[in-house]
């Protein structure tokens, strides 16, 4: 019996959507904060945070596809003027999961703002920047399970250091006088995945000016920070976050920040599609450097 096409092999029954359920255990690296600008050596821009990492397991039906989002890391600054440093975007498993937030960009440095500026918040936050005069400029706040605040801005009064980013690992480093704070550290947990080693390290802050020392970037992919010289961007698929950057010319930019990664696990061989895929101890890897689809048999 048909009935609108569909072979009818009894009362309620209709065809398969599929083949079978499939179990996977997920990676999710949002993309890094940028670092911030400054316009003057006076005054140190934040580093940016490490993007947010999540992870966790899901069981998929058969015969579905799901979009793969790999955020970007935020975009550095150049030109002349001081900027607040661009958020990082956020990854995920389009339907399945909590999406990982992407770092917060570290703050701006202005030798006119005698109370400095906050980091941005984010899956890390960014560093503050330095402050001419008054309390510490703090750095923003992290998300709950994804990653650390960034540092605070030095505020000793002559002397006017950037933050360092949060890392998924610690907190960023504090500026003193006239040295940035370094990123906060990420983490190597993944490390059993396939394209994934230390990912989430925050940028580091810029330095009072060039003799000044610069803040390092964390463990992770963050990116150091510059005055005088362009600083460093985060490392691409690591969600580390750019370093704070710019000097008094303008013509030095802040740090990018590093894009994210998506990794999906299951075991036995293949059965999906999707990313780079490879095998290893009885288990099934797909890596997502980039936005794609994950398909289930």
């Amino acid at each position: 019996m048909s009935s609108f096409g569909y072979n009818m092999l009894g009362f309620g029954s209709f065809p398969s959507r599929g083949g079978d359920s499939i179990d996977i255990t997920y990676v999710i690296v949002a993309g890094g904060g940028g670092g911030g600008k400054q316009a003057f050596t006076q005054n140190g821009a934040g580093g940016g945070g490490a993007g947010g990492h999540v992870t966790s397991t899901a069981t998929l039906d058969g015969g579905t596809s799901f979009t793969i989002t790999v955020g970007a890391g935020g975009a550095l600054i150049s030109g002349t003027g001081k900027q607040q440093g661009n958020d990082g975007t956020s990854s995920s498993i389009v339907g399945v999961n909590t999406a990982s937030v992407g770092g917060g960009g570290g703050a701006l440095g202005s030798y006119s703002d005698p109370t400095g500026a906050a980091g941005n918040d984010g899956g890390s936050g960014g560093g503050g920047g330095g402050v001419v005069s008054g309390s510490a400029a703090p750095g923003g706040s992290g998300t709950s399970g994804q990653g650390n605040a960034g540092g605070t801005g030095s505020a000793d009064g002559s002397a006017y250091a950037g933050g360092g980013g949060g890392g998924a690992g610690a907190v960023g480093g504090n500026g003193s006088g006239s040295a940035a704070g370094d990123g906060g550290a990420g983490i190597s947990t993944y490390s059993s995945y396939p394209g994934i080693s230390s990912v989430c390290g925050g940028g580091g802050g810029c330095g009072y000016n060039a003799s000044g020392q610069q803040g390092a970037g964390g463990s992770g992919g963050g990116g150091a920070g510059g005055n005088q010289a362009n600083a460093t961007s985060g490392t691409a698929n690591t969600g580390g976050g750019g370093g704070g950057g710019g000097n008094r010319a303008g013509i030095y930019s802040s740090g990018a920040g590093g894009s994210g990664i998506v990794v999906i696990k299951y075991s036995g061989t293949q059965t999906a599609t999707g990313g780079t895929v490879s095998e290893s101890g009885g288990e099934t890897f797909h890596v997502f450097t980039s936005s794609g689809t994950f398909a289930t048999a």
